[in-house]
């Protein structure tokens, strides 16, 4: 399931914008516009990620925009969401259910299917 964390954007004259993570110190990204800067910010941000679960850090839970730092008045709060760690089950399903979902979208593709069917259903 995605978390969303509060991205904190800053520019400065003749810089790019930059974004940094109040839930993530050192956590850094910056892009010369705020399209690119939201994609670099996510890359970033799933990259530390992925780098807490591999050494198997806890990951904070989302801060509250209202406990935000106080010093960050004047920098543009935005929401970037992340994929969580993926995790091997074993599932049955009927073997109708798998063909029809094969058919439809092609082989391998039970997984993605059933979690964007979850994300929808939640």
């Amino acid at each position: 399931m995605k978390q969303t964390y509060w991205g904190l954007v800053h520019k400065d004259d003749g810089s790019d914008f930059g974004i940094s993570f109040p839930d993530f110190p050192g956590c850094v990204s910056a892009a010369s516009n705020m399209s690119e800067l939201v994609e670099m910010g996510t890359e970033a941000l799933t990259f530390h990620i992925d780098g807490m679960h591999e050494d198997g850090e806890p990951i904070p839970v989302p801060t509250q925009l209202v406990e935000v730092p106080k010093d960050a008045a004047g920098i543009v709060a935005i929401t970037v969401s992340v994929p969580g760690k993926k995790r091997r089950i074993n599932l049955t399903l009927d073997a109708n259910l798998i063909d029809q979902i094969e058919a439809k979208y092609g082989k391998r593709a039970i997984s993605g299917f059933l979690e964007e069917a979850a994300r929808r259903s939640l």
